[in-house]
């Protein structure tokens, strides 16, 4: 089947990306942008036919999070096999403007793709629900009635900041749910990153789960920040540094370790931070790093003696996520202790190391019991874990089955 994909994106191109991350004051997209360029790439690599992206980028409003009023409209290419023409479609990035002026602009540019007549099957693949992607989605449909439609949702948008969120914000996020839950009928297939995310959004659709996407360690790394911890025996959290996500009971974890030679290195920004200042104060085995470039993080991973996720099953919205950051920690060769989250689906069970309970205790037990193993034994541990999701939840292999799943439309 000779296909035409329009992907409805939200990434960073790469032409403008160190620009357009010097503009964002804060709310960094990176974990978002690199999941959908492994989707694009891994696309592009099973051979899915034509593909061109239309792009809206992931920044807030002018002028509290992002410097410009407007964004710029520019082509950019997602591959170098053919010419794409990838359009950044340009338009206001003002508040609660940009919502009612921008939808017209990209309805022109999905009109002029719907009515195209090359011969092939027109499909649109949306990333994540947003109220606009959506009804972007009924329009295409009402332009063509041939078109399928898949939608790719990497997280419940009323449960990523609906918690901080008070007064409008909240009515207007609360409003958003309800929009999204009202256009889900025009999607006729999804990409869950759980299968819980199914009966939370009353999907009836068909759908798949692709827990996220695991990619090599980046070799083109800083190893200055490692050498200093070279000889150390240190276990390592790298990621938001929130209450919520659990680094009180880590800390708490790591105080009742005996060995007084291992380390705690802990990576980040957050909430979180004046506890750990003050902690670290007190005990000369914690060591805040505070928010370092990526390229630091990975050799910081691959030396680590053991990784740790500290985010507990205490929450309704681990049903619906798949923390990206135990793929990450699973491809860097080193073990991995994490906590069994509804989300996690049984077949990582033999590759994350789970604490029984959620006290600090019991995650000290853990920790402690990885960190007495051989340097063989920790070996033999990440590696297993390394090829497990290297080979299975690649972005070759994940997207394969999504593109086999596409196909599969009647």
């Amino acid at each position: 089947m000779n296909i035409d994909i329009l992907f409805l994106s939200q990434l960073l191109p790469k032409e403008k990306e160190t620009e357009i991350k010097r503009k964002i004051k804060y709310g960094m997209p990176d974990a978002a942008n690199a999941l959908q360029w492994n989707i694009i790439d891994g696309l592009e690599a099973n051979d899915c036919g034509k593909m061109k992206i239309l792009n809206y980028l992931p920044v807030g409003s002018y002028p509290n999070s992002y410097t410009d009023k407007k964004i710029e409209n520019f082509v950019f290419q997602h591959t170098q096999k053919y010419r794409a023409d990838d359009l950044n479609l340009g338009c206001s990035n003002l508040t609660v403007i940009k919502q009612l002026v921008n939808p017209p602009l990209f309805k022109r540019e999905i009109k002029k793709w719907a009515k195209q007549d090359n011969g092939t099957k027109k499909i649109l693949i949306i990333y994540t629900a947003k109220p606009m992607f959506l009804t972007l989605a009924k329009y295409a449909k009402k332009c063509n009635i041939n078109i399928d439609t898949c939608c790719i949702i990497a997280d419940i948008p009323e449960f990523c900041t609906a918690s901080s969120l008070h007064g409008i914000r909240k009515i207007y996020n609360d409003y958003g749910a309800v929009k999204c839950a009202s256009l889900y009928k025009y999607i006729d297939k999804f990409v869950l990153l759980t299968k819980q995310m199914a009966h939370r959004l009353a999907i009836n659709a068909p759908f798949i789960v692709m827990e996220g996407i695991a990619t090599k360690p980046d070799t083109k790394s800083d190893i200055s920040l490692y050498d200093k911890f070279r000889n150390e025996k240190y276990i390592l959290y790298s990621g938001s540094l929130n209450h919520k996500f659990g680094i009180g009971v880590l800390i708490e974890a790591f105080s009742l370790i005996q060995n007084q030679e291992i380390k705690l290195l802990l990576c980040g920004f957050g909430d979180a931070e004046e506890l750990i200042k003050e902690k670290q104060n007190s005990d000369n085995g914690i060591v805040f790093l505070g928010k370092i470039d990526r390229k630091q993080v990975v050799p910081l991973q691959r030396g680590a003696t053991v990784l740790v996720n500290p985010r507990q099953n205490i929450e309704e919205y681990t049903k619906y996520s798949f923390p990206s950051k135990n793929l990450e920690y699973l491809s860097s060769g080193v073990p991995v202790v994490a906590y069994k989250l509804d989300g996690i689906p049984d077949e990582y069970d033999k590759y994350l190391n789970y604490p029984a309970d959620n006290s600090p205790e019991t995650l000290a037990i853990v920790l402690t019991s990885i960190c007495n193993m051989t340097d063989s034994q920790r070996i033999k541990m990440g590696q297993a874990a390394q090829s497990f999701v290297l080979k299975n939840k690649n972005n070759v292999a994940q997207t394969k089955r999504i593109l086999e799943f596409i196909k599969s439309m009647p």
